[in-house]
């Protein structure tokens, strides 16, 4: 590893965390902070290499454990916001679109039933919905098509950016 990939990973972790601060303390703006947070480990995928994402992800996992003092948050980082952006790129590396939306799909069925059990565990009991799971479900995969669709975005306009050390994936 290059010093300019580590001290790069260093900001964007140190940024994540911060952002997972953020959004620990303020519970307003907590869905932008998660998108932010998920921002920094893309950008790190996208500069440089999925393995250099997934090390900023688990590097980042750790420490908001210590610092984040919501832990909610850090579970929502762990199992979604952090993990996905790695998982995206993964899924976009030459898979056809359909099985591309089935894959990320998958993802996120499996990360909210993950987190279904773990808030069941520290809440001792089952969270009660409103309007029933099935419509709570299908309404949180409809918010997760407009996350991915944001990511897009956020890549796309990035790549329009002209940096000069970015190294081919």
């Amino acid at each position: 590893m290059k010093a300019r990939e580590i001290s790069y990973a260093g900001v964007m972790e140190a940024l994540s965390i911060i952002f997972l601060f953020l959004a620990s303390v303020l519970p307003k703006g907590n869905s932008l902070f998660y998108i932010l947070s998920s921002v920094c480990v893309m950008i790190i995928v996208w500069l440089y290499n999925i393995k250099l994402g997934l090390l900023v992800y688990m590097t980042t996992s750790l420490l908001s454990f210590i610092i984040v003092p919501n832990k909610l948050v850090t579970v929502l980082y762990v199992l979604i916001f952090g993990l996905y952006p790695v998982f995206k790129a993964i899924c976009e590396r030459g898979f056809p679109i359909y099985i591309e939306f089935g894959l990320k799909l998958l993802f996120y069925n499996i990360a909210l039933i993950i987190l279904y059990f773990v808030f069941k565990i520290i809440m001792k009991e089952i969270p009660h919905f409103k309007f029933g799971i099935a419509l709570t479900v299908a309404s949180s995969e409809i918010i997760f098509v407009l996350y991915d669709y944001l990511l897009t975005l956020i890549l796309q306009k990035l790549k329009s950016f002209k940096i000069p050390w970015r190294e081919k994936l």
